[in-house]
């Protein structure tokens, strides 16, 4: 063999040498929030993340940060202002420039963005004022490089977008139908053609949330007849309001026989999220929206219960006390009703304003029981507000 073939191999045995020394000197860091009352955090911590870890031993390095306590709390309210993070949930995992967020998206990405980084010769940490300081007084090194910062558009999701639109939407019939009590013309807004209209494309939105649902769900089909069956009775109800007959200058106060319908078809909504949320498994969403992300956020749950669970206690109430105005005539059931929507509606701005401004996804199966909600509110609201008085034409 020549010399310089010797020199060949040997240049190639010291590359080769060298890539595999870098390669296991190579460190990427990263940075995990979550919360001890978060089933969504044990999943990833207790289930999935231990098999991670022994996948890249020491050269994944990860500080996990308890987002319950005061200062873990500030770690992550910088975090997301430096890096300009719309999400809030947890668990949320920071991998340089990368935000995972719950429990189906972390394990499923973590792995090929470690070996990404590690490949590419490592990952510092991320962009988080004082994060340095952490992992250093953690790890006992010092000089730990910081990798550059990435954010999310708020708007990047058309989803976003529609529950936006949504939220201008309910809270604009909210505040129509509160000053109604001290406006005879607004009862009469509310109570006539301008309610009725309103209330129809309450029920229009609706199905276009469902089918959506339907769209996105074609390849799971249990999923797809749940959306179905919501849009059945969304297009029932709509095609009998205009079908039906109007009254007079009331059209809107008949729409109440419908109720059970739209509270059965949001019922529906919600069992779908309960069995999601209860059971920690993965939504199925519609065409847009990541449901998932919003499911495994901090905010799917509200004292430890799950929203779903909570939808559907609401639901069921509203189907109680219609049975009882229905088949008992009690006086307060009219009252109970609206205030069982009115609160319902509120509760459901507040959901819905977390989902494109806190949590940075959208779920079209929350927006639809939003939708639901709105329409419940105008079915009501003629039950509890006195209608505007015409005066009476005599005979000439």
């Amino acid at each position: 063999m020549s010399r310089s073939r010797l020199f060949l191999i040997f240049i190639a045995l010291v590359i080769w040498a060298s890539a595999s020394v870098q390669a296991q000197t190579a460190v990427v860091y990263g940075v995990f929030f979550y919360s001890p009352s978060c089933p969504h955090c044990h999943e990833v911590i207790e289930n999935h993340w231990p098999q991670i870890q022994e996948q890249f031993g020491d050269q994944l390095q990860v500080l996990f940060v308890d987002i319950s306590t005061l200062n873990g709390s500030q770690i992550m309210q910088s975090a997301r202002t430096a890096m300009n993070i719309q999400a809030n949930g947890v668990p949320m995992l920071i991998i340089g420039s990368e935000v995972l967020v719950g429990s189906l998206n972390i394990p499923a990405r973590t792995a090929q963005i470690v070996q990404a980084g590690l490949d590419s010769g490592g990952i510092g940490l991320p962009p988080i004022p004082g994060i340095a300081e952490l992992f250093e007084e953690a790890l006992g090194v010092s000089g730990i490089p910081t990798a550059a910062s990435a954010g999310i558009d708020v708007l990047s999701d058309p989803a976003n977008l529609l529950a936006i639109g949504l939220l201008v939407v309910l809270a604009g019939s909210l505040l129509l139908i509160v000053l109604a009590w001290n406006s005879v013309a607004l009862r009469a807004v509310i109570t006539g053609q301008v309610g009725w209209i309103a209330l129809l494309l309450g029920i229009v939105s609706a199905i276009g949330l469902t089918a959506s649902l339907i769209l996105g769900s074609l390849s799971e089909p249990p999923v797809a007849l749940i959306a179905g069956a919501s849009l059945i009775l969304f297009a029932i109800v709509g095609g009998a309001l205009l079908l039906a007959p109007r009254q007079g200058h009331e059209p809107l106060r008949g729409a109440v026989r419908f109720l059970p319908l739209i509270a059965l078809a949001g019922m529906l909504v919600a069992g779908y999220l309960m069995y999601v949320e209860t059971t920690l498994t993965e939504a199925v969403c519609g065409v847009v929206g990541d449901c998932n992300v919003v499911q495994q956020s901090a905010y799917a749950r509200v004292a430890g219960v799950p929203i779903g669970v909570i939808g559907v206690v609401g639901y069921g109430l509203i189907l109680l006390v219609w049975a009882l105005k229905r088949w008992g005539g009690t006086a307060w059931a009219d009252r109970a009703l609206f205030g069982l929507a009115l609160f319902g509606t509120i509760f459901s701005l507040y959901l819905t304003s977390l989902e494109p401004f806190v949590i940075g996804a959208t779920c079209v199966w929350c927006l639809t029981s939003a939708a639901v909600m709105g329409i419940l509110l105008w079915m009501t609201a003629p039950l509890v507000i006195a209608p505007a008085k015409h005066p009476a034409r005599g005979r000439r």
